[in-house]
């Protein structure tokens, strides 16, 4: 129980605060070419 008394809370919010945004910000979609997103696609000719 001492350490739960101790601990920053604070500290510990504003860190999940930031590792939340991290992972929402590698969610977002990203800009691509659509060779890259398309790549083994070929033309019918």
């Amino acid at each position: 129980m001492r350490e739960i008394d101790e601990m920053d809370m604070l500290g510990f919010l504003k860190l999940r605060a930031w590792k939340a945004a991290r992972e929402k910000k590698k969610k977002e979609p990203k800009r691509r070419y659509i060779d890259e997103v398309w790549g083994n696609m070929r033309p019918n000719v």
